[in-house]
């Protein structure tokens, strides 16, 4: 599971710095020793906090509450996707999601939500002191909740990281009761590990909703000895669609050691390339933004040839029976 940042608790006993109040006034001096509350009588060094991601910042808040709860609380949902490392649609909330025994059950509060479907051992996956909800069960979770796009984004990712398709179709047969149901069958057909990203797996749904053909993913070209893998082919159409957008001109994971400036250059002299192959007709980039925005996104896809069956309007979403 993914490692939170130390984390420093204060004792009822009264040690120089430790106790409750004196941690807490360190949340609100500037300097060195300034702490951020990250949970119940939980803190992290600030600087630490500064430096961190938005997940390795949630993933903290999750082992601050969890290790406090003790009792047979499991964390799920959102919660056990950004501890198995898997990806998320809507960034990461500030709640905490476990799931407890009905018996447990109060009501949500206090920067948690409880949820009570039973757990099997199979459906528990351990880390020293924390539980979470296994991979398959953390999918099926949030593919239950209704929303095709998160559920898409979260099933593509536990399938790049190894999970089996077979192990998640396991874990949704052994769901009880109907509710949601539909929608998680949804997310499981258009599951695909060759989506590379996020917003990939996002781009995949929002074509499905504007009833575009089906692409193929991952599509090999070679020019001139260079193997070059787009997104997103069209074949009958000879339209290439690549995701875009400034962090793969900005971060250094996507740079590799290049300036920005190298990167786009690249990327612009890639794309001269995949038009130089006889059957690539058009190549058309897609942002974030784009896919939030549906309907300009429709327009611009049937301007390079694709058939949009569908007119979107400014919410659009993926009907289920």
């Amino acid at each position: 599971m993914e490692t939170p940042l130390p984390i420093h608790r204060a004792t009822p006993a009264r040690e120089a710095g430790r106790t409750g109040s004196a941690m807490r006034r360190r949340t609100t001096h500037p300097g060195p020793d300034r702490l951020v509350r990250v949970g119940p009588n939980a803190f992290v060094r600030a600087v630490d906090w500064d430096a961190a991601g938005p997940r390795t910042r949630y993933v903290t808040r999750v082992w601050a509450r969890l290790a406090r709860l003790g009792e047979p609380a499991v964390a799920s949902h959102a919660s056990a996707a950004a501890l198995h490392g898997l990806s998320s649609l809507y960034g990461w909330p500030e709640q905490v999601h476990v799931t407890v025994p009905k018996s447990r059950y109060r009501s949500s509060s206090n920067g948690l939500v409880l949820h009570t479907r039973p757990l099997s051992a199979e459906d528990v996956a351990r880390d020293g002191p924390l539980a979470a909800t296994s991979i398959p069960r953390t999918v099926i979770d949030v593919a239950l909740t209704g929303n095709v796009r998160a559920g898409v984004v979260l099933a593509d990712s536990a399938l790049r990281l190894g999970t089996p398709i077979a192990a998640l179709e396991a874990g949704l047969r052994s769901s009880p009761g109907t509710r949601g149901r539909r929608v998680a069958e949804l997310v499981l057909e258009l599951a695909d590990a060759r989506s590379g990203s996020a917003a990939e797996s996002f781009a995949r749904v929002v074509f499905r909703e504007l009833g575009l053909p089906e692409a193929v993913l991952q599509q090999e070209f070679v020019v001139d000895g260079r193997r070059l893998f787009v997104d997103f082919w069209f074949p009958e159409q000879g339209v290439v669609v690549e995701m875009d957008g400034r962090a793969k001109y900005s971060q250094p994971r996507y740079l590799g050691g290049r300036s920005p400036t190298d990167a786009f250059v690249d990327e612009k002299r890639r794309q001269e390339a995949l038009l130089t192959v006889p059957s690539v007709r058009r190549v058309v980039r897609v942002e974030w933004r784009d896919l939030l925005a549906p309907a300009p996104l429709a327009h611009r896809l049937r301007a390079a040839g694709l058939p949009c069956a569908v007119r979107p309007g400014p919410s659009a979403r993926l009907a289920v029976a």
